[in-house]
């Protein structure tokens, strides 16, 4: 596999990065992902020059955007943090496969149960490796990258980061329904 694939595909963090050991320095690897995403889009998926696709080929895993229209940030942090099962953002904890695929804590526990009722192994939606307990760890960067989204309030339409907003509407919103 050549540097460009590893890079594309995330197989290898960059010498010297925080993300490449996890460990304290997971809120630091959390910010360099966010402020990477962009980078690496444009690096790797937004400018790729080439022939087209032949249109009997199957389509290409990233999608090609026209310049001028990456749009915001936050949406495109949307699509890259959510679950690779229900494909919402986590509410909790992250799991991931042992090839950095996230699912949130209901679809992990689901795979497990379902997996355990068919007696079979469970296995990675997108992957195909084997999941377990075990064999699968909980993503800390990603639960902080998610918990600092913004998110709209459903009373008063302000934006707030996630880990903030059930506080806010609970006691905060000027707007919210009491009784």
């Amino acid at each position: 596999m050549s540097s460009l694939e590893e890079r594309e595909v995330g197989v290898v963090a960059a010498p010297g990065s925080s993300s490449a050991g996890m460990g304290v320095g997971a809120v630091g690897a959390a910010v360099e992902a966010v402020a990477g995403v962009a980078a690496m889009q444009e690096e790797v998926g937004i400018r790729r020059e080439g022939p087209e696709p032949h249109p009997d080929e199957p389509p290409k895993k990233r999608v090609r955007v026209p310049d001028g229209e990456s749009g915001k940030l936050e949406d495109r942090l949307y699509s890259v943090l959510c679950c690779t099962v229900c494909l919402d953002l986590p509410k909790a904890s992250v799991y991931q496969c042992s090839n950095g695929h996230l699912m949130c804590t209901g679809c992990f526990i689901h795979l497990l149960a379902d997996s355990r009722l068919k007696e079979e192994q469970a296995t990675c939606p997108n992957c195909r490796c084997e999941i377990s307990k075990n064999l699968c760890c909980r993503n800390l960067a990603v639960e902080k990258a998610v918990s600092e989204l913004p998110t709209d309030c459903t009373f008063c339409q302000k934006q707030f980061p996630r880990s903030s907003l059930e506080r806010h509407q609970k006691e905060e919103c000027q707007d919210r329904v009491t009784q």
